[in-house]
Protein backbone atom coordinates (compact mmCIF):
# COMPACT_ATOMS: atom_id res chain seq x y z
CA UNK A 1 0.00 0.00 0.00
CA UNK A 2 1.73 3.11 -1.26
CA UNK A 3 0.77 6.62 -2.29
CA UNK A 4 1.57 5.73 -5.91
CA UNK A 5 -0.93 2.87 -5.74
CA UNK A 6 -3.66 5.33 -4.68
CA UNK A 7 -2.68 7.82 -7.39
CA UNK A 8 -2.88 5.10 -10.07
CA UNK A 9 -6.21 3.93 -8.65
CA UNK A 10 -7.50 7.51 -8.80
CA UNK A 11 -6.56 8.00 -12.44
CA UNK A 12 -7.95 4.60 -13.41
CA UNK A 13 -11.23 5.42 -11.68
CA UNK A 14 -11.46 8.90 -13.21
CA UNK A 15 -10.83 7.51 -16.69
CA UNK A 16 -13.96 5.42 -16.37
CA UNK A 17 -16.31 7.49 -14.22
CA UNK A 18 -17.23 11.09 -13.51
CA UNK A 19 -17.49 11.61 -9.78
CA UNK A 20 -17.71 14.02 -6.87
CA UNK A 21 -15.10 14.81 -4.24
CA UNK A 22 -16.94 12.88 -1.56
CA UNK A 23 -17.47 9.83 -3.75
CA UNK A 24 -13.81 9.75 -4.85
CA UNK A 25 -12.75 9.95 -1.21
CA UNK A 26 -15.05 7.01 -0.37
CA UNK A 27 -13.82 4.93 -3.31
CA UNK A 28 -10.17 5.48 -2.40
CA UNK A 29 -10.91 4.78 1.28
CA UNK A 30 -12.48 1.43 0.38
CA UNK A 31 -9.50 0.56 -1.82
CA UNK A 32 -7.08 1.46 0.97
CA UNK A 33 -8.96 -0.57 3.59
CA UNK A 34 -9.21 -3.56 1.25
CA UNK A 35 -5.54 -3.35 0.32
CA UNK A 36 -4.41 -2.96 3.93
CA UNK A 37 -6.52 -5.89 5.10
CA UNK A 38 -5.06 -8.10 2.32
CA UNK A 39 -1.44 -7.33 3.22
CA UNK A 40 0.02 -9.80 5.67
CA UNK A 41 1.96 -8.53 8.64
CA UNK A 42 0.87 -4.90 8.21
CA UNK A 43 -0.56 -2.88 11.04
CA UNK A 44 -3.83 -1.67 9.51
CA UNK A 45 -4.64 0.69 12.37
CA UNK A 46 -1.26 2.43 12.10
CA UNK A 47 -1.29 2.75 8.30
CA UNK A 48 -4.89 3.95 7.85
CA UNK A 49 -4.28 7.54 9.13
CA UNK A 50 -1.37 7.85 6.68
CA UNK A 51 -3.59 6.52 3.87
CA UNK A 52 -6.29 9.07 4.78
CA UNK A 53 -3.73 11.86 4.50
CA UNK A 54 -2.66 10.57 1.09
CA UNK A 55 -6.29 10.32 -0.01
CA UNK A 56 -7.03 13.90 1.10
CA UNK A 57 -3.97 15.14 -0.79
CA UNK A 58 -4.82 13.18 -3.95
CA UNK A 59 -8.45 14.37 -3.96
CA UNK A 60 -7.33 17.97 -3.38
CA UNK A 61 -4.96 17.77 -6.37
CA UNK A 62 -7.66 16.20 -8.54
CA UNK A 63 -9.96 19.12 -7.70
CA UNK A 64 -7.21 21.65 -8.44
CA UNK A 65 -6.56 20.02 -11.82
CA UNK A 66 -10.32 20.10 -12.51
CA UNK A 67 -10.46 16.33 -12.86
CA UNK A 68 -13.16 16.34 -10.19
CA UNK A 69 -15.73 19.12 -10.32
CA UNK A 70 -18.92 18.75 -8.30
CA UNK A 71 -20.82 21.41 -10.27
CA UNK A 72 -20.06 19.90 -13.68
CA UNK A 73 -20.90 16.44 -12.36
CA UNK A 74 -24.21 17.66 -10.89
CA UNK A 75 -25.25 19.47 -14.08
CA UNK A 76 -24.46 16.54 -16.37
CA UNK A 77 -25.96 13.92 -14.06
CA UNK A 78 -29.13 15.97 -13.47
CA UNK A 79 -29.69 16.35 -17.22
CA UNK A 80 -29.15 12.64 -17.73
CA UNK A 81 -31.52 11.66 -14.93
CA UNK A 82 -34.26 14.03 -16.11
CA UNK A 83 -33.85 12.68 -19.66
CA UNK A 84 -34.37 9.16 -18.39
CA UNK A 85 -37.63 10.05 -16.63
CA UNK A 86 -36.65 10.91 -13.04
CA UNK A 87 -38.51 13.61 -11.13
CA UNK A 88 -36.74 16.69 -9.80
CA UNK A 89 -37.11 15.32 -6.28
CA UNK A 90 -35.53 11.98 -7.24
CA UNK A 91 -32.71 13.77 -9.08
CA UNK A 92 -31.97 15.83 -5.99
CA UNK A 93 -31.88 12.73 -3.81
CA UNK A 94 -29.55 10.87 -6.16
CA UNK A 95 -27.16 13.82 -6.41
CA UNK A 96 -27.03 14.25 -2.65
CA UNK A 97 -26.38 10.53 -2.23
CA UNK A 98 -23.29 10.93 -4.43
CA UNK A 99 -22.00 13.73 -2.23
CA UNK A 100 -23.15 16.89 -3.99
CA UNK A 101 -23.96 19.66 -1.49
CA UNK A 102 -27.65 20.44 -1.00
CA UNK A 103 -27.25 24.10 -1.99
CA UNK A 104 -25.44 23.11 -5.19
CA UNK A 105 -28.21 20.62 -6.01
CA UNK A 106 -30.80 23.37 -5.56
CA UNK A 107 -28.82 25.72 -7.83
CA UNK A 108 -28.45 23.10 -10.56
CA UNK A 109 -32.13 22.14 -10.47
CA UNK A 110 -33.14 25.80 -10.53
CA UNK A 111 -30.91 26.44 -13.56
CA UNK A 112 -32.39 23.43 -15.35
CA UNK A 113 -35.92 24.60 -14.53
CA UNK A 114 -35.15 28.01 -16.06
CA UNK A 115 -33.66 26.40 -19.14
CA UNK A 116 -36.56 23.98 -19.69
CA UNK A 117 -40.00 25.32 -18.96
CA UNK A 118 -41.82 22.19 -17.70
CA UNK A 119 -39.03 19.79 -16.87
CA UNK A 120 -41.00 17.68 -14.38
CA UNK A 121 -43.88 17.23 -16.83
CA UNK A 122 -41.54 15.99 -19.56
CA UNK A 123 -39.84 13.65 -17.08
CA UNK A 124 -43.26 12.30 -16.03
CA UNK A 125 -44.19 11.62 -19.65
CA UNK A 126 -40.88 9.80 -20.19
CA UNK A 127 -41.40 7.81 -17.00
CA UNK A 128 -44.90 6.82 -18.15
CA UNK A 129 -43.56 5.71 -21.53
CA UNK A 130 -40.72 3.75 -19.96
CA UNK A 131 -43.06 1.97 -17.54
CA UNK A 132 -45.89 1.67 -20.12
CA UNK A 133 -48.39 3.59 -18.02
CA UNK A 134 -51.51 5.46 -19.08
CA UNK A 135 -51.88 5.82 -22.84
CA UNK A 136 -48.68 3.80 -23.38
CA UNK A 137 -50.19 0.81 -21.59
CA UNK A 138 -50.91 -2.37 -23.51
CA UNK A 139 -53.27 -3.60 -20.79
CA UNK A 140 -56.95 -2.78 -20.52
CA UNK A 141 -57.98 0.39 -18.78
CA UNK A 142 -59.30 -0.15 -15.30
CA UNK A 143 -59.61 1.77 -12.07
CA UNK A 144 -57.39 -0.67 -10.19
CA UNK A 145 -54.63 -0.49 -12.80
CA UNK A 146 -54.83 3.32 -12.85
CA UNK A 147 -54.44 3.41 -9.06
CA UNK A 148 -51.32 1.24 -9.24
CA UNK A 149 -49.80 3.42 -11.96
CA UNK A 150 -50.71 6.55 -10.01
CA UNK A 151 -49.09 5.16 -6.86
CA UNK A 152 -45.95 4.17 -8.77
CA UNK A 153 -45.54 7.62 -10.29
CA UNK A 154 -46.14 9.34 -6.94
CA UNK A 155 -43.49 7.11 -5.32
CA UNK A 156 -41.15 8.16 -8.13
CA UNK A 157 -41.52 11.75 -6.95
CA UNK A 158 -44.14 13.18 -9.30
CA UNK A 159 -47.01 15.22 -7.87
CA UNK A 160 -50.53 13.84 -7.78
CA UNK A 161 -51.96 16.45 -10.16
CA UNK A 162 -49.12 16.01 -12.64
CA UNK A 163 -49.50 12.25 -12.53
CA UNK A 164 -53.25 12.40 -13.15
CA UNK A 165 -52.63 14.81 -16.04
CA UNK A 166 -50.11 12.47 -17.69
CA UNK A 167 -52.12 9.29 -17.14
CA UNK A 168 -55.28 10.78 -18.66
CA UNK A 169 -53.66 12.29 -21.77
CA UNK A 170 -54.11 10.51 -25.11
CA UNK A 171 -51.13 8.73 -26.63
CA UNK A 172 -50.87 11.08 -29.62
CA UNK A 173 -50.50 14.15 -27.37
CA UNK A 174 -47.89 12.42 -25.22
CA UNK A 175 -45.86 11.38 -28.26
CA UNK A 176 -46.02 14.93 -29.62
CA UNK A 177 -44.62 16.21 -26.32
CA UNK A 178 -41.82 13.68 -26.38
CA UNK A 179 -40.73 14.41 -29.93
CA UNK A 180 -41.07 18.20 -29.81
CA UNK A 181 -39.11 18.85 -26.64
CA UNK A 182 -35.70 17.62 -25.68
CA UNK A 183 -33.44 18.05 -22.70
Amino acid sequence: MTRDYLVRATYNYLQRFATTEKNLREVLGRKARRRLSDEEGSDTQALMPQAKDWIDDIVHKAVQQNLVNDRQYAEARARSLIRSGNSKMKVGQKLQAKGVAADLVAEVLEALAEQYEDMDFLAAVKYARKRRFGAFSIRHDGAELMEKELASMCRAGFSYTLTIRVLKMPCRDLEDILYQTSI
